[in-house]
């Protein structure tokens, strides 16, 4: 008998109903099984503990991301369901949940260890987690954002732009793939650096290890308060000359992959951004 939870986006009333005949048939399975629907902040919902075998999120890859949160915490291995748009994380949508109950009942998955972004701001004594991407953006009333970006101690750049992105290979196709940073591979050890609309010629994504400490020093004469975020979720509010320390966390994910309907990271992508397709 396992302790499942699942997790559905309110919004979809696809996922919703599929929450529903999924914890009817995993019950008939002898499992112990919750259902809760997400809600914007992880903090209104931490139903998990250490005692649950599995959480599943049926949504999209923002549902998946709102319960990594929790899951992380706990070690919990996490499954995807997708019913939102381009689902690099959560998959599986389409399919009978009489499948999806039984490939669940039979454990025929694997779970895949994603490495997390820690962030911490110690004058404010901040810490949050990211699957995704750590992302730091000038507010709404300033102008450029002043950064100084350090590696290991290291100054390499001082950055006037828009903001900044640090991501995970999980996160780069997310918000750094649009703002122009390069696809890797989620089976790299490594963390990438994207400026966002920066005001130079020579500011382009740069490539480190995670073993790397990554320091981002906002410039206090001349910030502004400035904002951060985590896998796009709350928004931080941080005073000018505050020091951001970015580095690999000691947690991890535990992405479930289903074996059936498995699928390599280069097929996927190849689905989701229409590589190789003729244009018409």
């Amino acid at each position: 008998m396992s302790q499942i939870v699942i997790f559905y986006n309110p919004l979809k009333e696809e996922a919703a109903k599929t929450a529903q005949g999924l914890k009817l048939l995993l019950e008939q399975a002898a499992n112990t099984v919750t259902i809760f629907p997400t809600k914007r902040s992880s903090e209104d919902w931490q139903i998990l503990t250490k005692d649950v075998d599995l959480a599943i999120a049926l949504g999209g890859d923002g549902t998946l991301l709102l319960t990594s949160k929790q899951a992380l915490r706990y070690g919990v291995p996490l499954l995807g369901v997708n019913f939102g748009h381009l689902g690099f994380l959560s998959e599986y949508g389409g399919s009978p949940v009489e499948e999806l109950a039984k490939e669940i009942i039979a454990k025929n998955f694997l779970i895949e260890d994603r490495g997390v972004l820690e962030a911490r701001v110690p004058e404010q004594n901040i810490r949050v987690l990211a699957v995704n991407d750590i992302a730091v953006n000038r507010s709404l009333s300033s102008n450029l954002l002043h950064t100084d970006l350090y590696i290991d101690n290291d100054l390499l750049h001082s950055f006037r732009s828009d903001g900044i992105i640090i991501c995970t290979p999980t996160g780069s196709t997310a918000y750094a793939l649009s703002a122009g940073g390069a696809v890797m591979d989620p089976n790299i050890h490594a963390f990438q650096i994207v400026p966002i609309a920066a005001h130079s010629l020579n500011s382009r994504a740069h490539v480190i290890s995670d073993t790397q400490i990554i320091e981002l020093v906002s410039r206090k004469d001349i910030n502004a308060p400035f904002v951060m975020q985590a896998d796009g979720q709350e928004l931080i509010t941080l005073d000018p000359g505050s020091k951001i320390i970015i580095n690999k966390a000691r947690e991890e994910l535990r992405l479930v992959k289903l074996k059936k309907h498995y699928r390599s990271f280069y097929s996927i992508l190849r689905d989701k951004m229409k590589w190789g397709s003729l244009i018409n």
